[in-house]
């Protein structure tokens, strides 16, 4: 990711109107959007979670989770679980700023994204007992026209519409595709 792109990226973070959401019964929550430069080209990174975790076993999220009291901010927990989940240091990430809130259904989750650049390569130290997998894709994969599909899942007997992106031998879907969908939004506009 160029410089430039960056810094457009986080102009258009700073200034564009934010969803925020704030229901009442959700947990409150914050991931990491780690962009990176990866053989020239700008990817996102993501895990997999493990199947041993309570919520989201095996899923693709990005690195995150429950905001505690003793973090700062909603920026501080993302950067917490980001060092506790993959062993990325946060004075490793420069923050670009906050994408709009969002809540899972299931476990009622409300997540608060931030968009940071991170540096590749890195020493990646995944905590077992949370992540089995960290891969990378690159942003042209994701924006590309037949990159994202949608489906119809079954949830215990319910039909229901599913937008994912299956790339990288794994499938992008729930909160997290919405976090990528939003950041591609935010990437159009600011290009």
């Amino acid at each position: 990711m160029t410089s430039l792109l960056a810094s457009r990226l986080a102009r258009v973070l700073a200034a564009r109107a934010r969803v925020a959401l704030a229901p009442p019964g959700k947990t409150v929550a914050a991931v990491l959007v780690p962009l990176l430069v990866v053989d020239g080209a700008p990817h996102l990174l993501y895990t997999r979670r493990s199947a041993d975790l309570p919520h989201h076993q095996g899923q693709v999220a990005f690195p995150g989770g429950r905001h505690h009291p003793e973090d700062r901010d909603l920026a501080a927990t993302a950067l917490r679980e980001a060092h506790e989940e993959i062993g990325l240091h946060p004075d490793h990430v420069h923050l670009l700023g906050a994408l709009d809130d969002h809540e899972t259904m299931g476990s009622r989750f409300v997540i608060t994204p931030f968009v940071g650049l991170v540096p590749w390569p890195y020493d990646w130290q995944p905590c077992p007992r949370e992540v089995d997998t960290i891969f990378t894709v690159p942003l042209a994969a994701l924006a590309h026209p037949d990159a994202e599909r949608e489906e119809v899942w079954d949830f215990d007997g319910r039909r229901v519409p599913v937008r994912s992106f299956p790339v990288a031998g794994q499938v992008i879907w729930g909160a997290t595709h919405r976090i990528t969908r939003n950041l591609l939004d935010v990437l159009a506009d600011a290009a």
